[in-house]
């Protein structure tokens, strides 16, 4: 039974990579300037394709799965898909550089397959914004030169990618021709959702892991497309960007592009509309960002950094948001790939949630202690991209609940916010606690979410009575405290009002930019 027939079928257990916790993940880290390039080059320059393809080719050998190598993992006749992101092309008004992945980085990762695997069968497949030519629909078309075109046939021109002139299907084509033994091809993934006999769109209930977690999306099923899941070998390739709702877009926020557009667009708009709707659980996308990446889980992802968004994922037209980086960095498993990601843009990978889903799944690990770095070092290179305007991190998940004095019980909230009577029953009080350890004295500031009325103590102390009929949300009243080396004790006394009491907190670093702060994690109260 092949992992088609297997998924289509029965939907069972996930055919999902082990990360064993004995052995560490391997990440390839190359920036332009790396001494063991042909050609380095300072991290501002606007590269070759020669340089770039050096980079990816590095990285990738520098990132070798467990298998040995790249090419070793991939078996004999295998078909592989190459999945990058081309949300959109231009000249719409969301596109801007650094929006979608070079299309050098795709190139090389397609040559490097191409030249060293034996595979039988390579495509690159996306599902991005725009009407495929023989799409009646006159909404989110792209004309160039007189006629419709897409992703596959959309010419890029010499300027916007230095070293690669023309469309995809002039690169495919011109791999066809240097690799005669295998067969190139591309899908566009819009079009390309599975149906049943009767011809109607077929949704899938997302597959449970060996571990017997299942779907986080608020509608476990979902319409998924034939070549994700029915390919044997699927290498991730994305863009890193900040992403206005979960943080940062690398590895995992890339199979948003694999849900087909056909299936999930309202009328009039070509935008995968009603997965939002649909599938979003807690007011996050992060959820059915996981149960997507379910149903075939990276085999390998190679990360183009050699420019990406900040601010937000599309664009906001400011000329500073496109940030040059000059980097890629590779690797099998794909929460440390986001993980790092994360960190070279300036983020808390604690604070990215779809990561700690990722890694319930057993799709790898955010950890960087199980994290081996080859290239260059991750710690020269973090930068502070500018982060959305109102973005929050991780709140904490770990409580221990009180509704009556003595009767304690514990609770992990599935997202930020806490709903005291939904969880504890109603009550004139509850006592909600919590325990944050410290590696030291972290200064930093305390964030608390309130509908109710509260008193706030950490470690015994009272940092703050207050209370909140108005608008909830996260962070509305920050206080500055300081944690002592070691374990802290958070405890909030709140009180409804209106029948009402939620609440939500978030540990910030000296800076109150609202990322977790350096040096602490949430413990078991």
């Amino acid at each position: 039974m092949n992992r088609r027939h297997f998924l289509l079928s029965a939907a069972g257990a996930a055919c999902l990579p082990a990360f064993g916790m004995e052995e560490k993940t391997r990440l390839g880290l190359v920036r332009s300037t790396h001494g063991k390039l042909v050609r380095p080059a300072p991290l501002d320059d606007a590269l070759t394709y020669e340089q770039v393809r050096d980079m990816v080719f590095t990285a990738i050998r520098y990132g070798a799965p467990r298998a040995g190598s790249l090419e070793a993992k991939i078996k004999p006749g295998s078909w592989v898909v190459i999945k990058p992101n081309i949300v959109f092309l231009r000249p719409h008004p969301s596109y801007a550089p650094g929006d979608i992945t070079d299309f050098r980085v795709t190139r090389a990762v397609l040559e490097y397959v191409a030249a060293h695997s034996r595979a039988g069968r390579i495509t690159v497949a996306e599902g991005g914004t725009y009407r495929r030519h023989d799409d009646p629909a006159e909404d989110n078309v792209v004309v160039q030169g007189g006629r419709r075109v897409g992703a596959y046939d959309f010419d890029w021109g010499a300027n916007e990618f230095p070293g690669h002139d023309g469309s995809l299907h002039s690169l495919l084509a011109g791999c066809a021709r240097r690799f005669p033994d295998k067969k190139f091809d591309y899908v566009d993934l819009s079009y390309d959702a599975v149906r049943g006999p009767d011809g109607q769109f077929r949704r899938i209930v997302v597959p449970r892991a060996p571990n017997g977690v299942g779907a986080f999306g608020a509608r476990p099923d979902y319409f998924v497309t034939k070549t994700i899941t029915g390919c044997d070998f699927l290498i991730t390739v994305p863009v890193m960007k900040v992403h206005l709702e979960c943080g940062i877009t690398a590895c995992l926020k890339n199979y948003v592009g694999t849900a087909p557009r056909q299936a999930y667009a309202t009328p009039g708009y070509f935008h995968n509309a009603t997965l939002h709707s649909g599938h979003s659980a807690g007011g996050r996308i992060d959820p059915f960002i996981v149960d997507l990446a379910a149903f075939h889980p990276p085999d390998y992802c190679v990360v183009d950094g050699i420019r990406g968004l900040q601010s937000q994922e599309h664009s906001i037209h400011r000329d500073d948001q496109t940030v040059r980086s000059n980097l890629v960095f590779a690797g099998e498993d794909p929460v440390a790939a986001d993980a790092l990601a994360a960190r070279l843009m300036g983020f808390n990978p604690h604070d990215i949630e779809f990561l700690h889903m990722a890694a319930r799944r057993g799709m790898g690990t955010m950890d960087q202690s199980r994290m081996d770095f080859l290239g260059d070092e991750p710690d020269r290179h973090e930068r502070r991209w500018e982060k959305p305007r109102r973005w929050y991190g991780r709140c904490n998940r770990e409580w221990k609940l009180s509704a009556r004095p003595g009767a304690w019980k514990s609770h992990t909230a599935p997202f930020d916010t806490l709903d005291l009577p939904a969880v504890a029953g109603g009550a004139e009080s509850y006592t909600a606690a919590a325990d944050v350890y410290a590696d030291g004295h972290v200064r930093g500031f305390l964030w608390v979410g309130l509908r109710g009325a509260v008193v706030a103590r950490l470690n015994g102390e009272a940092v703050a009575a207050f209370e909140s009929q108005t608008r909830y949300r996260v962070g509305q009243f920050q206080y500055p405290v300081e944690l002592r080396p070691g374990r802290n004790r958070l405890e909030f006394q709140v009180r409804p009002l209106g029948g009402e009491a939620q609440l939500s907190v978030l540990l910030t670093g000296p800076r109150n930019d609202g990322d977790t702060a350096d040096g602490i994690r949430w413990v078991a109260a």
